[in-house]
């Protein structure tokens, strides 16, 4: 027998009502406080100016970031650009340049926007991931002003690890609600599979973050049962098969030239555990974050190599003990920092430490000390007097991180500050490159040529590009011709570049020019082209060229 709609409306009625689900006025509080922080401590980076470190790369002199045209989309996501597979990177840049056009304002604006953005994702993961509003209030207000984010945020070029961590947090949310049941909800399942995809076309490090969700599977809360490991590595294939494919094709776009220390398996792993005490110095706020660094050199003796060696096990150690005596806090916020930094680790990159690699690990360490803080105060009796506890505790941190940001922040102002800055904290030929390439903006040729000297002890093709440009200036030909030669002979040793060769020859060409060799002026810039068909001055300068060579005399 049907029921009538009558039965229906009864049975509704008599049935029991869940309780609404209320929003409290805290939950809304918390994360406008966190964007608020992160916000107003990184406001003086709006006045900053574009750097000559990748900048001009990135933006200035970009072509395919000048419009939202099919062709330039195209190009993005199908070709590498400067040696690198990372097209969001170059998107982000586009949303920029079509709003602000070339105006830096809006490009710091963008990335302090982003870095907010991460500040409040990391308070809803931690708080979902480890159940605790507290922890995850004072992990994601450490964050928002972790003197360790400067260079991240500071550094338009860097934008890349601000998206990719965006991803990576959004990945691990959405992991974490579609593994709450005892079976896999495929649609939260999909939307972290999309967010770590676009991690990776942000920047390809985010490639470990599945090591990351499986200890996640392998450590759940008190009470919830574990899957079997194969079905938790299985979870895993999708993510790992679009990691490695990501990874393969941009190992092709990038540089093959390996840095010095990876060349012997001793030094290489002596300089990466070296790199992790430092990292360690740097997220406790007991070093100040420089540029660059230079590389260090350790000898071989046994206590250099035990206390190097050491290094890379720091983490992996202390996450093994806090596992053995059940704390889920600090497990996943150690084991986050090592899985976020061993691409760093693995990779034998040029620059082998930089304060920028922090910037997605620092979360781990922020809710570690986050958690300390809400531990030690749970032993306070009063909750009046608990509470007192945990904001007196949180000030120490809070307030040295965001002194020690303000600090470093003027650092980044513009390429003048920044490497004037850089040659007191090293001696990277790179720091001095830069400078004396300020100095020939500003026509000071024998402070550029000084720098450009100390420079030349390490053989780069950068600063001999440099020499040309000043020898041009001063009329000192013959010695720019040799100076571009003396590049262009580096490069064939260290690892083409079509880009920087590109430059050399048109640069070659207005020297030849300026001289009336108007033969070897068009040869240098057909150079110019081939390397780069892209280089629109050397196309015009070619095109004037040959009309001038073609005119009656």
């Amino acid at each position: 027998m049907t029921p009538s709609g009558t039965d229906k409306r009864r049975r509704r009625a008599a049935a029991p009502r869940r309780p609404e689900r209320r929003t409290s006025p805290w939950s809304l509080a918390a994360p406008l406080i966190v964007a608020i922080t992160a916000i107003l401590t990184y406001v003086p980076a709006l006045s900053f100016q574009f750097l000559n470190w990748d900048d001009n790369l990135y933006v200035l002199s970009n072509p395919w970031i000048r419009g939202w045209s099919s062709g330039n989309l195209a190009h993005i996501f199908t070709k590498p650009y400067s040696a690198n597979y990372l097209p969001l990177h170059l998107v982000s840049y586009m949303v920029d340049y079509s709003v602000w056009g070339l105006n830096p304002f809006g490009y710091h604006l963008q990335s302090i926007l982003l870095h907010a953005l991460n500040s409040v994702l990391a308070l809803v993961v931690v708080r979902r991931m480890l159940g605790s509003s507290a922890i995850a209030f004072l992990a994601a207000l450490f964050f928002a002003v972790h003197p360790s984010h400067v260079e991240a945020v500071a550094w338009i070029s860097i934008r890349k690890d601000l998206l990719s961590t965006t991803f990576a947090l959004l990945t691990v949310y959405f992991y974490l609600r579609a593994t709450n049941k005892p079976s896999i909800r495929w649609a939260p399942y999909a939307a972290s599979f999309v967010s770590f995809t676009l991690g990776l076309l942000s920047k390809v490090t985010v490639v470990s973050l599945p090591l990351f969700l499986l200890l996640l599977d392998r450590f759940k809360p008190e009470g919830q049962p574990r899957n079997p490991w194969i079905r938790d590595l299985a979870s895993k294939i999708p993510y790992a098969l679009v990691g490695l494919w990501l990874v393969w094709w941009n190992t092709l776009a990038q540089s093959k030239a390996s840095a010095p220390y990876a060349r012997d398996a001793l030094s290489y792993a002596m300089v990466k555990g070296h790199a992790v005490w430092s990292y360690l110095g740097l997220l406790i706020g007991a070093l100040r974050g420089s540029p660059d660094y230079d590389l260090p050199v350790l000898g071989k003796d046994a206590v250099t190599v035990l206390v190097s060696l050491a290094g890379l096990a720091l983490f992996p150690a202390a996450a093994w003990l806090a596992y053995r005596f059940r704390n889920r806090p600090a497990f996943l916020g150690l084991a986050w920092i090592f899985v976020a930094l061993l691409p760093a680790l693995a990779f034998p990159l040029v620059t082998y430490m930089a304060d920028r690699y922090l910037y997605a690990p620092s979360l781990g360490f922020c809710w570690l000390v986050a958690s300390g803080i809400v531990g030690l105060s749970g032993r306070v009796a009063t909750p009046r007097w608990r509470t007192a506890a945990v904001v007196g505790m949180s000030l120490v941190p809070f307030a040295g991180f965001t002194a020690r940001t303000l600090q470093s922040l003027p650092v980044w102002r513009d390429s003048e500050s920044l490497w004037t800055y850089a040659i007191t904290r090293c001696q990277d030929f790179r720091a001095y490159t830069n400078l004396a390439e300020v100095r020939l903006g500003q026509k000071r040729w024998d402070e550029a040529e000084r720098l450009l000297r100390i420079s030349a002890r390490v053989d780069n093709p950068t600063t001999y590009q440099n020499f040309a440009v000043l020898y041009y200036e001063l009329g000192r030909y013959p010695e720019a011709v040799c100076a571009i030669d003396r590049a262009l002979a580096i490069l064939k040793q260290q690892g083409w570049d079509p880009g920087l060769a590109s430059v050399l020859y048109y640069n070659l060409g207005a020297i030849h020019w300026k001289l009336g060799q108007k033969d070897k002026t068009i040869e240098a810039l057909e150079a110019a082209l081939r390397e780069d068909p892209s280089n629109a001055q050397a196309r015009e300068q070619l095109r004037l060229t040959k009309e001038s060579a073609a005119a009656p005399p």
